[in-house]
C-alpha cells in the first residue's frame, strides 16, 4: 500500500519544473504586453506629430485668406512702390478705425458677461488675423529699412499698432469681467427713466 502510494506521488523535480513553466509562460505574456504598449504609444506619438504638422501646414496656407490685401508684393520690401504702400498706409488706417470702434462699442455695452466676453474675443480674433495680413503683405515685420524711409514709418505704425491692440485687449477684457452687470444695470434704469418722462429711446 505504501509502496503504490509512494509510486503515484511526483518526484520534487517535476513540480520545480511545472512552477518554471508558469513563470517563463507569464513572462512571455508580460512580454507581449509590454510590447504592446510599447507599440501603441508610439503609435500615438507619430499620430500626434503627425497632426502637428499637418495643423500647422494648413495654418500657414489659411491663416492670411481672409483679408482683401494684395498678394502681388514685392519679395523685397523696400522694392514696394507708391500704390501698394498707400494700400498699405489704408488698411492700417482701416484696422485702426475698426479698433477704435469696438472699444467704445465693448466699453459702454450691457448684457451678459459671457456674452460679451464671447463677442468681444470673436472679434479680437477676427482683427488680429487681419492684422498680422497686412503685416505679411506689406512686410512690416523681420525686416529692417532706412530710418526716414516710408517703410519704416510705416512698419513704426504697426509695431505701435500691435502694442496697442494687445494692451487694450487685456483691458476690455478686465472691465467686462467687472463692469458688465453694473453696464447692464444702468442702461435698464436710463430706459425706464426715459420711457417715465415719455422721451425716445437713445
Amino acid at each position: 500500500m505504501d509502496r503504490a502510494d509512494g509510486a503515484s506521488s511526483p518526484a520534487p523535480h517535476e513540480g520545480r519544473g511545472e512552477v518554471k513553466g508558469t513563470q517563463s509562460s507569464e513572462k512571455t505574456v508580460f512580454k507581449v504586453f509590454r510590447w504592446t504598449v510599447y507599440t501603441l504609444f508610439l503609435g500615438g506619438m507619430a499620430f500626434v506629430a503627425a497632426c502637428l504638422v499637418v495643423g500647422i501646414v494648413s495654418h500657414l496656407n489659411w491663416r492670411y485668406t481672409d483679408v482683401e490685401a494684395s498678394q502681388g508684393m514685392n519679395a523685397d520690401g523696400s522694392e514696394l512702390d507708391q500704390l501698394q504702400l498707400g494700400n498699405c498706409l489704408e488698411w492700417l488706417e482701416q484696422l485702426k478705425a475698426e479698433l477704435d470702434r469696438n472699444i467704445h462699442n465693448a466699453l459702454k455695452g450691457a448684457g451678459d458677461r459671457r456674452e460679451l466676453l464671447r463677442r468681444w474675443r470673436g472679434w479680437s480674433f477676427r482683427w488680429r488675423r487681419r492684422f498680422e495680413k497686412v503685416g505679411y503683405t506689406c512686410k512690416l515685420t523681420g525686416y529692417t529699412y532706412p530710418e526716414k524711409s516710408l517703410l519704416a514709418k510705416l512698419a513704426g505704425i504697426y509695431r505701435l499698432q500691435d502694442v496697442l491692440e494687445r494692451n487694450l485687449d487685456r483691458m476690455v477684457r478686465a472691465f467686462i469681467i467687472e463692469n458688465a452687470r453694473s453696464l447692464s444695470e444702468l442702461r435698464e434704469l436710463l430706459d425706464r427713466a426715459r420711457k417715465e418722462l415719455q422721451l425716445p429711446p437713445t
